[in-house]
């Protein structure tokens, strides 16, 4: 094989491995949140929606208690999703910012406005770990 075509197939691998490397850190970070997602009724966890650039409108009735059908739901998205340039996961609950960012009214299930079950919020503690799911994902797929 010439040096060029040498060149042009480590570029394309480097290319895919790149591509595998976002998948596999974007299943990890929303599957991390999707479990990570306070459970009262299960309805919070059924409501996260992936979809590319564009943010979901979706709202479900759904109830998904142990966020395994809203995690298959994220990661078949971004198995098919053609190009991996634009992940988003949503959940359009009006109480979703309330569990992120406290507010709630005191109750058995709350601790100063926030979820006992998960009183860091749920997106702001899962990407603090993005850069460590990166990390190990590129070290599965290197080239």
């Amino acid at each position: 094989m010439s040096f060029a075509k040498n060149v042009n197939q480590f570029v394309l691998d480097v290319g895919e491995a790149n591509d595998k490397i976002v998948r596999a850190t974007v299943i990890s970070l929303w599957g991390a949140i999707i479990q990570g997602s306070p459970v009262d009724t299960g309805r919070f966890r059924a409501n996260w929606f992936p979809s590319d650039i564009r943010p979901s409108e979706e709202i479900s009735d759904k109830e998904d208690h142990s966020g395994l059908f809203a995690q298959a739901r994220a990661t078949q998205s971004v198995k098919t999703q053609i190009k991996s340039d634009g992940f988003t996961l949503t959940n359009n609950l009006p109480y979703s910012e309330v569990i992120e960012f406290g507010g709630y009214p005191s109750g058995p299930n709350t601790t100063g406005g926030y979820s006992k079950q998960a009183p860091h919020g749920v997106l702001r503690v899962n990407i603090k770990r993005f850069n460590q799911l990166i990390f190990e994902n590129a070290a599965k797929f290197r080239v």
